[in-house]
């Protein structure tokens, strides 16, 4: 058995960045990491753009009235210079005309007037003014990009902007998950005395979509040599497999053997943790990655936090992230008798204006996956550490920062 961060640290290591890429649409780019140059082809924006309703000017004329030479709304382009003593009335977006230096907005105008009318410029602008100069953003040729950023938001603006569509990206990890035991039905079945639904399976299915990844379910597998065997297998071809059950220490727990036979290296099997503690890795010489964790719904949703999240995103390029961590004052006290192992406890984390609190939700042991459905993080609790006073600061961490309560 080893030490929580040592098996951290074992698995950043061996985990490799995926060389694999793909062209994906633009709209879909979203969340994905890039893997090209983004270079300008035109300079952005392409022309001086107005960035005020108003009238284009020559600066130097200053106050006073004038003849409205040309009407410009955006997504037209003037088609005279303009001169001095006349304007041109203009639109956001709109090119500047030749001639003119600076926009004076409407605001400080006697109002817009037609073409050959008579405009009033009530105050004077100073040339520069209310117009980005051409190539002010990007100039054509500039590296507007660089590969290995996640696409957000500012990103795909920049990529449309630039007509990269389809874009490069690197492909997302192939992920494949088996459910282990003669217990286990499908969630559409009704269990017989003794059968359980496969609710793990499913957990974790979700919690590799809420990722941005779509795995496969590769359904339940038995406790036995054969059908553990093909669902290993099966498993084996794709860039991760995760396997819940079937790695713990009894007789017909036949899946660490399994793994070895379909030419993974098993690094790790057992860690000083709770829940969570038979937790397995193990990879493969082409870079292909197993995980096993216990059936336990509750010890199955933290070891993903702690060790599976970390591996998916370092393969598949995001940037090191160990998701959002905080000190939270804690509501009622906490002991505990064995403290031997660093321990994770569900809990209902709300903030109350000066920070966050954590109340323990009712919680008897890593089976109680109930108790997840009221808990937005986990607490904390070293090794070493029996007892922690009602108000005591501890450590948290948030299974969805978007779920915390503000109230």
């Amino acid at each position: 058995m080893i030490e929580k961060e040592e098996a951290r640290k074992i698995i950043d290591e061996t985990v490799a960045p995926t060389s694999r890429t793909e062209k994906t649409e633009l709209a879909k780019s979203y969340g994905r990491v890039l893997a090209e140059d983004v270079v300008s082809d035109i300079d952005i924006p392409p022309f001086n753009r107005v960035t005020m309703d108003g009238y284009a000017v020559v600066s130097s004329d200053g106050p006073g009235e004038y003849e409205v030479a040309e009407d410009v709304p955006a997504g037209k382009f003037p088609e005279m210079a303009l001169k001095s003593g006349k304007v041109t009335k203009i639109m956001t977006g709109a090119p500047l005309p030749d001639g003119a230096d600076a926009v004076v907005q409407v605001e400080k105008t006697g109002g817009f007037a037609d073409v050959g009318q008579m405009a009033q410029i009530n105050e004077g602008v100073g040339a520069g003014k209310n117009f980005c100069p051409k190539g002010e953003d990007i100039k054509k040729g500039d590296l507007a990009l660089e590969p290995e950023i996640v696409i957000r938001p500012q990103e795909v603006a920049v990529l449309a902007s630039l007509g990269y569509d389809p874009v490069k990206v690197y492909k997302l990890p192939r992920i494949a998950i088996v459910a282990t035991g003669d217990e286990l039905v499908e969630p559409a079945e009704k269990p017989e005395p003794g059968q359980i639904r496969n609710s793990n399976g499913y957990s974790t299915f979700s919690q590799v979509m809420a990722m941005g990844v779509e795995p496969v379910a590769l359904g339940i597998a038995r406790d036995n040599y054969k059908s553990l065997r093909e669902k290993i297998e099966e498993g084996s071809k794709y860039d991760f497999l995760f396997i819940s059950g079937g790695i713990s220490a009894g007789d017909r727990d036949f899946v660490p053997e399994i793994v070895k036979d379909a030419g993974y290296e098993l690094l790790f099997h057992k860690v000083k943790i709770k829940p969570g503690k038979p937790v397995m890795f193990g990879a493969t010489k082409d870079n292909r990655y197993v995980f096993g964790v216990p059936g336990n719904p509750v010890s199955s949703m933290v070891i993903f936090e702690l060790f599976i999240k970390p591996a998916i995103r370092k393969f598949a390029r995001l940037p090191a992230y160990d998701g959002m961590m905080a000190r939270a004052t804690l509501k009622g006290e906490f002991t505990r008798k064995n403290d031997s192992r660093d321990e994770y406890l569900p809990v209902a984390l709300k903030w109350n204006g000066s920070g966050f609190t954590a109340s323990r939700v009712a919680y008897h042991g890593s089976g109680h996956f109930s108790a997840m459905t009221k808990a937005n993080g986990l607490m904390y609790i070293p090794a070493g550490v029996k007892e922690i006073p009602a108000g005591g600061s501890i450590d948290v961490r948030f299974f969805d920062e978007t779920q915390v309560s503000m109230r």
